[in-house]
């Protein structure tokens, strides 16, 4: 274990994937922010050095996540497991997830007006996430293949372009994750919040946890092997 003050916080996690839950517990992006170095993220968030570097070197030691090491996986295989892991969860998912949010902006939205924008949100969420996996999978996931077979120039300026597009629509998604927390306050629920509440925020961190992992495989991975 080496972990560097100058190491990009996308790399670390993926040379040692459970340090994924400790940027997650500190709030560091390590997807979208994947290309931030540990000190810039330290700097930034005013964060205690000793702490995080304790903790980072613990998970650096646990076992693999999923037990796969994702930077010798092939662009292939690793585009079959993030179809059939990540957008498999999320074609699942959202559909009842939207039925839950709107359940409860409908319910407790009088009195947690929060919720109602929420909803908003999350629709929002859904929609470009239901539109992006439809891009990845028709468009973007067969360049990748089609420039490792033949990378030419031509093919290599095509896929860059795809997946500038990509990214930046992971950082609109990673936006609307970041405003839902925020607007909830780390979804904290009030005291008067039946079960479909409950369940509701603990599915939506669920979400936001799968997303982070989803966009880190993709950007600091897959897209950036090109």
């Amino acid at each position: 274990m080496n972990i560097q003050l100058t190491d990009r916080v996308g790399d670390i996690v993926t040379g040692y994937p459970k340090t994924a839950e400790v940027f997650k517990e500190y709030r560091i992006d390590f997807c979208c922010g994947g290309n931030k170095s540990l000190l810039q993220v330290i700097q930034d968030q005013n964060i205690a050095e000793e702490d995080l570097l304790k903790s980072l070197a613990e998970a650096a030691i646990a076992p693999k996540f999923d037990g796969l090491n994702w930077s010798e996986l092939s662009s292939s295989e690793l585009i079959d497991y993030i179809i059939r892991t990540h957008h498999g969860y999320l074609k699942t998912l959202l559909p009842h997830l939207s039925e839950y949010v709107k359940k409860v902006a409908r319910v407790h939205g009088p009195h947690h007006p929060e919720l109602l924008q929420v909803d908003q949100w999350f629709e929002a969420l859904k929609s470009d996430m239901e539109h992006h996996m439809e891009k990845e999978e028709g468009e973007a996931f067969p360049a990748v293949i089609d420039f490792e077979k033949d990378p030419t120039d031509v093919k290599r300026e095509r896929l860059l372009r795809i997946l500038n597009t990509l990214e930046q629509e992971h950082e609109g998604s990673g936006d609307l994750l970041r405003q839902i927390r925020g607007i909830t306050k780390n979804y904290e629920l009030p005291e008067d919040a039946c079960t479909t509440f409950r369940l509701t925020y603990l599915k939506l961190e669920e979400l936001e946890a799968d997303m982070f992992q989803h966009i880190h495989l993709e950007n600091n991975i897959l897209f950036n092997r090109a």
